[in-house]
């Protein structure tokens, strides 16, 4: 017999919490599902918790700014993610990685809403839902830096072709 007590079983409660929370619909309250750790999944590659929690406060803070600006997220202007730029210290395509984020995971919420109300079966891990979605919160930043023209040059294209963007998506 284990002195932890793993030998003896658990009851499962009746009423279990939904397997995926719903996503907030504001850049303010995506900040706050931030900081209850709902978004953890969002953080990409290995790295220490400082280097995590760093990430995470620089993403507070561009929230909490372009939040202040427009609560929804629709009608950011480039000039808006300049001054966030500034104003948060950090570079545009963190600016665009952190929105891209928002606009995906709320994309995401609609669609597992509307697999819910069809009576299908909802997404039960985050790679389900990239699945669902066909993209990841990174490629959609990678599309929206190029769009804006903040992509470099040499850097690989955001269409996954494997080739220097210059060499493909942005040959002028």
């Amino acid at each position: 017999m284990a002195l932890d007590g793993s030998t003896r079983s658990r009851a499962s409660s009746p009423a279990s919490p939904p397997l995926i929370p719903p996503i907030p619909h504001s850049l303010l309250s995506m900040d706050k599902a931030r900081k209850l750790g709902m978004l953890k999944k969002f953080q990409v590659g290995r790295c220490s918790e400082a280097t995590v929690s760093d990430a995470f406060k620089k993403q507070s803070s561009i929230l909490r700014y372009l939040g202040g600006i427009d609560p929804s997220g629709q009608n950011i202007q480039l000039s808006h993610k300049q001054d966030a730029m500034k104003h948060c210290g950090c570079t545009m395509s963190e600016v665009e990685h952190i929105l891209a984020k928002y606009t995906w995971a709320k994309e995401a919420q609609q669609k597992i809403e509307n697999l819910q109300k069809e009576g299908k079966p909802i997404p039960k891990s985050f790679n389900e839902v990239q699945k669902l979605m066909g993209s990841t919160p990174l490629d959609v930043a990678r599309s929206n830096l190029a769009k804006n023209g903040q992509i470099s040059r040499n850097a690989l294209c955001p269409c996954k072709s494997g080739k220097k963007y210059k060499r493909c998506c942005g040959m002028t």
